[in-house]
């Protein structure tokens, strides 16, 4: 499948409008995307699960994850199960900062969806699904997706 030209800009677009609304949340992109992650993890996750499904390095998700504890969003504990391990869990005012994430990525799809029809809606997801088991196959790995929340 060769990219076409509005890929990228499709991308540097959603990146902008979603940037402007989450730096007043005071988070990074990808700070967001692992608060998001723990929202809808019911508030709880092992880190290694969120460092395995990020699409960043270990370190730079570690990191990123270090800062959110030290800005009173997520708290760390030892897994008592791996005792290596940690588990990772949302603070009140982590809640309201991943909701208000969330907020901003439904205002995104809103906005998009004002000019794609259900159908069209339905085509994209069919082709991503589509690409996304491709590359998952190719590298061997579990499937993170739970076909029931999309």
């Amino acid at each position: 499948m060769k990219r076409n030209e509005y890929d990228h800009g499709i991308h540097k677009y959603r990146f902008r409008y979603l940037n402007e609304r989450i730096s007043k949340l005071n988070v990074s992109g990808p700070q967001a995307q692992y608060l998001v992650k723990m929202l809808h993890s019911g508030g709880k996750v092992l880190m290694n699960d969120m460092v395995g499904e990020s699409a960043y390095h270990k370190s730079h998700t570690t990191r990123a994850i270090n800062e959110l504890e030290e800005n009173g969003l997520v708290t760390k504990e030892k897994n008592p199960d791996d005792k290596r391990g940690y588990l990772l869990y949302l603070t009140e005012k982590g809640k309201e900062t991943a909701k208000g994430v969330h907020i901003a990525l439904e205002e995104f799809e809103d906005f998009v969806n004002t000019v794609v029809t259900d159908e069209e809606r339905e085509t994209i997801k069919n082709i991503t699904k589509k690409v996304y088991h491709l590359l998952r196959t190719y590298y061997d790995e579990e499937d993170i997706i739970d076909e029931n929340s999309i």
